[in-house]
């Protein structure tokens, strides 16, 4: 999928994981870079996990923007799988032009290609922007989540 000057495609192996991390770095601005050997561990433990689709957005060399996707198997709602989306990330000077909706709506795609019944995903509760974002392209709050963040491994 391409709009404008972005194209949106599946992450590979041979990208390299620092500039992906560059782009995800906005998450969490204030936790410690990860060393290059656990980055680099991470990148190939993602791509060979079953179910997983890393999406980049990708204008000319640069990476602009992530999702991150996993279709898990279930056994309610006719056995059908079910998306979890992740990671939602995209280049300040990059925001409020389609790249956030060009990301989502191939994920979405990718969601209707393997069967899914739903996709879900979480936002920070302060990111109201996101929240109409994911309303106007026909995401409701259905739920109410919780999280308990676990003690960070040395």
């Amino acid at each position: 999928m391409s709009g404008g000057d972005v194209v949106v495609r599946a992450a590979v192996a041979q990208d390299d994981p620092e500039r992906v991390f560059d782009v995800l770095w906005q998450l969490a601005p204030d936790d410690a870079r990860p060393d290059a050997g656990r980055l680099a561990t991470a990148w190939r433990d993602l791509h060979a996990q079953a179910g997983r689709r890393l999406l980049l957005a990708v204008a000319g060399d640069t990476v602009v923007g992530t999702l991150d996707t996993l279709v898990a198997p279930n056994l309610t709602h006719g056995a059908r799988p079910y998306m979890v989306v992740e990671n939602v990330v995209v280049a300040p000077e990059w925001r409020r032009r389609g790249v956030a909706r060009a990301l989502m709506l191939a994920a979405l795609d990718d969601a209707a290609a393997a069967g899914c019944y739903k996709v879900q995903l979480v936002s920070n509760a302060a990111r109201t922007d996101a929240h109409r974002f994911y309303a106007s392209i026909g995401f409701a709050q259905s739920a109410v989540g919780y999280r308990r963040y676990l003690t960070t491994a040395p």
